[in-house]
């Protein structure tokens, strides 16, 4: 079935809103068991970008959620519930053109009342099996792209990490030629952008050959958090760091113990290590809570005692993250525990997240803060962009504001 209808001429307008209601009759087939149905508002041959779609499924009178079973089928991120008289209601996010929604639902036979198909035999069961196949079938589909997606982002964090080390070497070499003396200090506005939201701003607007944009904005948020200093990343992989304190430890040292070396040199310019500077102080262990790490993350009441970074800094060291700065955070948190280490290369992220059955589950953390973030981002509300909202936050003394310290130099 297909329903269309005519745009009126327009001159001007902010907005249109168009309102199709429509009956069907005979659409569920009763079984012995049950009475079941399938709906498929939109399917992979729309073409229109949708946005949001929010949906409400009433059943007969006197059937609840307790004999009553839903289902629902997209590949967006999505929201489902069941209100006090039973109705299913579901919601779906960043729904484009050509993909798809089913409604698979089934209650109780004895509430369905007489109906145009009827089945003799009882399908509950086959039902129910057959939507936990599919599930399964979709889980280990998403599990095998997100452990390509991992090796992609492995491959490329070595290849931004080794540019990114290039320059520290030079910036090494340039400072045994010139010094810095005397201070001054200066103030710049907060960016209105997180890194992995100008990394997909910069996709937008450029054109020809890019490359992936997740790619892109993971590599991004992994630096902003180095140079934030909740993770430190260091050249090489990080058998060639036992029994260096790599919190301590200074670039001079750093160039001396890989510079002296031919293996070491060529080493750092195949593999990185990744230090967590702050999930260290917190002692990530077994039983491990997403919401409790964050939270005490950043508001300053860690587990880690006088001890902890966030309670011996001051507030204008404390780290001011966005959502998906968090995100990879706690992402690279969870793989630090599986590694068992706080100081671990790409190699090690490899192995640990080689039988990781869940994985997919962390990446999808950061990829639909990264949706949700651009897309706060750049709405509009009255002709001026909203900021995005997180949760998780904490005030500086200064809000809005971050504060940096320059440096003049002069040449010898």
């Amino acid at each position: 079935m297909e329903i269309g209808w005519n745009i009126p001429t327009t001159v001007k307008t902010n907005s249109i809103k168009f309102t199709v209601s429509f009956t069907m009759h005979d659409v569920a087939t009763k079984w012995k068991d049950v009475a079941t149905f399938q709906w498929e508002p939109f399917g992979e041959n729309n073409q229109v970008p949708i946005g949001t779609v929010t949906g409400t499924v009433h059943f007969p009178k006197g059937v609840t959620a307790s004999n009553s079973w839903t289902w629902l089928h997209t590949e967006q991120t999505s929201e489902t519930g069941r209100t006090k008289d039973g109705s299913f209601t579901f919601t779906v996010n960043d729904v484009k053109s050509g993909e798809y929604l089913d409604v698979v639902a089934a209650f109780d036979a004895a509430k369905a009342g007489d109906m145009a198909r009827v089945e003799t035999d009882d399908h509950l069961q086959e039902l129910k099996e057959d939507e936990a196949d599919d599930e399964r079938f979709w889980r280990n589909l998403e599990r095998q792209r997100a452990t390509r997606r991992l090796n992609n982002w492995m491959t490329t964090i070595s290849a931004g990490l080794i540019f990114g080390i290039i320059g520290v070497v030079a910036a090494l070499r340039s400072s045994g030629r010139s010094r810095y003396h005397g201070s001054i200090e200066y103030w710049r506005d907060r960016s209105e952008l997180s890194p992995a939201s100008a990394a997909k701003l910069i996709d937008i607007v450029t054109s020809g050959d890019k490359p992936d944009i997740s790619e892109r904005q993971l590599v991004a948020t992994l630096l902003s958090l180095a140079v934030k200093k909740v993770i430190a990343v260091f050249p090489g992989s990080a058998d060639l760091y036992i029994g260096v304190d790599l919190k301590q430890v200074s670039p001079v040292e750093l160039s001396q113990r890989i510079g002296s070396d031919p293996y070491k040199r060529n080493n750092a310019r195949t593999n990185s290590t990744i230090v967590m500077l702050w999930q260290s102080d917190y002692g990530v262990s077994e039983g491990f809570d997403e919401s409790v790490f964050v939270e005490s993350v950043f508001d300053g009441s860690g587990s880690g005692g006088s001890g902890s970074a966030a309670s011996s800094v001051s507030d204008a060291h404390q780290p001011d993250l966005s959502a998906s700065e968090r995100a990879l955070l706690y992402l690279l948190t969870v793989i630090s525990e599986r590694v068992g280490r706080t100081a671990f290369d790409m190699d090690d992220i490899k192995d640990a997240c080689k039988d990781w059955k869940d994985g997919y589950k962390e990446l999808e953390k950061f990829t639909n803060a990264c949706k949700t973030e651009f897309a706060a981002a750049v709405r509009s509300v009255g002709g001026k962009r909203c900021a995005s909202e997180s949760p998780y936050s904490f005030e500086s003394k200064r809000p809005g504001v971050i504060r940096h310290r320059a440096f003049l130099s002069k040449s010898r």
